[in-house]
């Protein structure tokens, strides 16, 4: 189920362009990964998302509700963390957590539950003055998934944080993720944070999508390739799956994603020709980001 589907986005601040034409979609239980350099519309685009601006053109839809025409029920379905959450310091923990409880009708359940989810259990009746920069972000992500949204957006979250608060709140979001089968719209300029942490990524620059890309992790078994396959006739994953040399096949929006054994892609080429299957395209997945991000947002290889 697509959870977020944007068409077509445009929006200018006076006379300039901050975003020219945008389109992607993020499915259910998917960690998407919005990437660019400062001022590339990352920023504005989380605005439109959230609804604190308009956009001149183009659509947002959320959970099939449109974000302009049906906004209530379109951000009900929204968790935000936008860099530095506020809280209230004299106050503890729990005590934020309640008071957002309280106005959304939450139970106490949930809230305990929430807490447990972002791992703050054990630090929760302290006051947030005591607290690190770590926890007051992982206080911010509880906060935003107390109303279980189906949508979870997070501007430039790791920001401040050190690499064990990083760790740690790349952890709790994946759980989030995979237990709540929550979408995660993750804006950020780190591309270490981007590879560790999100499924696809669209990159970003001077207001257009350059790309939107799977993201496969570079810590990866190197006795293995990653190949998109496009076959012009339907083909079953299962028939691919019972070859020894593939470990994985899955259809995706660009083909028919393949980890085979390395240089095994000429045995599966002469596999398909043999079987009468007309091969319109293949080519390996890069592995890393960091190539990518350089020959689409900067131009070319430094």
């Amino acid at each position: 189920m697509k959870v977020l589907e944007v068409k077509g986005l445009k929006k200018k601040l006076g006379k300039r362009e901050i975003i020219k034409d945008i389109s992607f979609s993020i499915e259910e239980g998917e960690i998407f990964g919005f990437l660019g350099p400062n001022g590339a519309g990352k920023t504005t685009t989380i605005r439109m998302l959230v609804g604190l601006i308009n956009a001149n053109e183009g659509s947002i839809s959320i959970c099939g509700h449109d974000l302009k025409t049906d906004t209530e029920k379109a951000l009900k379905e929204v968790g935000a963390v936008v860099e530095n959450p506020e809280l209230y310091k004299y106050l503890s923990g729990r005590e934020n957590l309640m008071q957002i409880a309280r106005i959304r009708n939450i139970s106490k359940d949930q809230v305990n539950e929430t807490i447990k989810l972002v791992g703050l259990e054990h630090r929760i009746d302290d006051k947030v003055r005591k607290y690190s920069l770590g926890m007051k972000q992982r206080l911010g992500l509880a906060a935003s998934l107390l109303s279980n949204p189906k949508l979870l957006i997070l501007d430039e979250p790791t920001n401040g944080l050190d690499p064990s608060g990083i760790l740690d709140f790349r952890e709790v979001v994946k759980k989030a993720a995979n237990e709540r089968g929550m979408a995660v719209f993750i804006s950020s300029h780190i591309l270490s944070e981007v590879q560790h942490l999100c499924n696809r990524v669209a990159f970003i620059n001077h207001g257009i999508i350059e790309s939107v890309e799977n993201v496969l992790d570079e810590s990866m078994d190197t006795n293995t390739d990653i190949i998109c396959l496009k076959l012009l006739q339907e083909i079953d994953i299962n028939k691919l799956l019972s070859i020894e040399y593939i470990n994985s096949a899955r259809k995706t929006d660009d083909g028919i994603e393949i980890i085979l054994l390395s240089n095994k892609t000429p045995e599966l080429i002469k596999y398909l020709v043999n079987n009468n299957y007309a091969i319109q395209e293949v080519f390996k997945i890069r592995k890393g980001l960091e190539q990518r991000y350089m020959e689409l947002v900067e131009g070319g290889i430094r």
